[in-house]
């Protein structure tokens, strides 16, 4: 399924947890439970790639810090997954993609499907979920950014956060449009829309 997206292999590096959940019911597992399953690095080695890739993000002197983000994030997952540094013109590419696939999730989600999330409701998904886990290489990755656990789930990746959110509640939504429980199926459909509305974007 297309790079399923970066935003969802994305919420692997902290990150993006959305993605293709393989099991029906909705998960609320802070976003680097199942992308360090494998791993082995402590703390203080997570720290050091960390601020690494925080400092090389930073150095590229972004204006947009929303894009920051995203650019921190493609050279964070690229580190990890593969062990390679992304050059910044790698890193700007797959970062403005990101920016505009999230962006797009966020625009069918309320245009098509009538699916929204209010800043209240996803303050309380955060706490009563992420904020109640601490995992190492998340606070490793807070600490890089020099923010707390919960400035980390509230604020940084807050989009990432609503982006799941929006997910498990557009499920029975898609469900009954597509008339299948199939969720790899109904995350295609939903995705074809998404990757129609971020080429426009």
């Amino acid at each position: 399924m297309k790079k399923l997206s970066g935003i969802f292999n994305i919420v692997i590096f902290l990150f993006l947890l959305i993605g293709c959940q393989e099991r029906n019911e909705p998960t609320r597992d802070a976003p680097l439970d199942n992308f360090f399953a494998n791993t082995e690095l402590n703390y203080g080695e997570y720290v050091v790639i960390f601020e690494d890739v925080v400092a090389r993000a930073h150095a590229m002197g972004l204006e947009d810090k929303s894009l920051e983000k995203w650019v921190i994030r493609a050279l964070g997952d690229e580190k990890l997954s593969n062990k390679r540094d992304l050059t910044q013109d790698e890193a700007l590419k797959i970062a403005k993609e990101n920016l505009a696939e999230n962006q797009a999730w966020i625009i069918v989600a309320n245009e098509k499907y009538d699916v929204k999330v209010s800043e209240e409701e996803l303050d309380q998904w955060i706490s009563e979920g992420p904020d109640q886990s601490e995992i190492p290489q998340q606070k490793a990755f807070a600490d890089a950014l020099e923010l707390s656990l919960v400035e980390l789930n509230h604020e940084f990746d807050r989009e990432l956060y609503k982006q799941t959110l929006l997910w498990e509640k557009l499920i029975p939504v898609l469900e009954k449009k597509y008339e299948t429980e199939d969720q790899e199926a109904l995350l295609d459909k939903f995705m074809k829309q998404v990757d129609k509305e971020a080429s426009s974007i």
